[in-house]
């Protein structure tokens, strides 16, 4: 048996009374949820706001739904777990690869005499997302800030002490807006303007950073995903002096990272392939990055990663040289 000793809590036509018993499976899901998030919600949440993560909305019903597409099931979650104050949602992939193969990793920026940089490191990626604005105007158009950390780490370089040869940092703004557009059997999921910073948080010599206002576009058929990004770079003013934080750190960033990438994914039943290129769309002086993933499930938590980059921008520290990577690892959320 269980006792509702919470205090009364209306929502549409439930009313759950002090004392009053009921067995659990008596209760229907709405009231679950209601009793589930009055014992442990903060004091200070709204019974609106109860209401409103509870109802039926929000229940995820299309979550589990097989007729959907893998795109269609992961907004669905989104939706579910947007009205949940104490919930950060995935926006890129998060994964961890302690084994990563690093072809000839650059040691330019090392001092001579402290050592040298090893090929095997440990990668990861942490990126969450919070919607600040559900509905901006009649229920059309999300306001959502989203930060991005991927970090590359010595961290079997004794020699000098695992340091993290870079950290890049990257904040945004984003404005996301649907569409029902069809192309072919393509369908226009949605689009979205944002505001986007990225820097390796260093000074001096080694500091790299970037501000870009970024479109994308975003289409689905079926098992297949498909973003285009084209940016447009915030100018920087040039220099006062060497070393000047106010100055653009990297004016050439353009002609090694491009003017846009294009992300592919396919899900081939629990199997999740990625693809991402990018290019400077110079043809006299041509150059781009590719990387390649492949994700498969572990459990019910946690998916297996395999990660092939080759080109150039895979850290800010060396966005100018050219670098090749295998890494595998673990994934706890992905594109798809």
């Amino acid at each position: 048996m269980l006792t509702l000793c919470a205090s009364f809590v209306v929502a549409d036509e439930i009313v759950i009374e002090t004392g009053t018993e009921r067995t659990e499976a008596s209760l229907s899901s709405y009231e679950q949820c209601i009793l589930s998030m009055t014992e442990s919600a903060s004091t200070l949440l709204s019974v609106a706001r109860l209401r409103n993560y509870c109802s039926a909305d929000f229940r995820g019903e299309d979550v589990f739904d097989e007729d959907n597409t893998p795109l269609q099931r992961r907004i669905a979650l989104e939706k579910f777990s947007v009205n949940n104050p104490f919930s950060l949602l995935p926006h890129r992939p998060n994964h961890l690869m302690p084994l990563t193969y690093t072809h000839y990793p650059n040691d330019d920026y090392i001092d001579p005499g402290e050592g040298n940089l090893q090929s095997f490191e440990v990668q990861f990626q942490l990126s969450l997302k919070v919607m600040l604005i559900n509905g901006i105007y009649r229920d059309y158009g999300n306001l959502a800030f989203a930060y991005t950390a991927q970090s590359f780490w010595q961290a079997y370089n004794l020699e000098l002490s695992s340091p993290f040869r870079d950290t890049n940092h990257e904040p945004e703004l984003i404005l996301t807006l649907g569409s029902g557009l069809e192309l072919g059997p393509f369908r226009n999921v949605g689009n979205a303007l944002s505001l986007n910073h990225q820097s390796n948080g260093r000074g001096g010599e080694d500091s790299r950073s970037w501000n870009r206002v970024i479109f994308q576009t975003l289409w689905e058929s079926g098992p297949v995903v498909m973003a285009l990004r084209p940016w447009y770079r915030i100018p920087a003013p040039e220099p006062s002096y060497p070393g000047d934080p106010i100055g653009d750190d990297n004016p050439d960033i353009q002609h090694y990272l491009g003017h846009f990438d294009l992300n592919v994914a396919y899900a081939a039943g629990e199997q999740r392939f990625a693809l991402m290129l990018r290019n400077n769309l110079e043809f006299d002086n041509n150059k781009g990055a590719a990387e390649l993933s492949w994700s498969f499930p572990i459990n019910d938590r946690v998916r297996g990663r395999f990660n092939y980059f080759e080109g150039y921008g895979e850290s800010l520290i060396d966005y100018d040289s050219y670098s090749r990577s295998i890494g595998l690892g673990i994934e706890l959320s992905g594109w798809l």
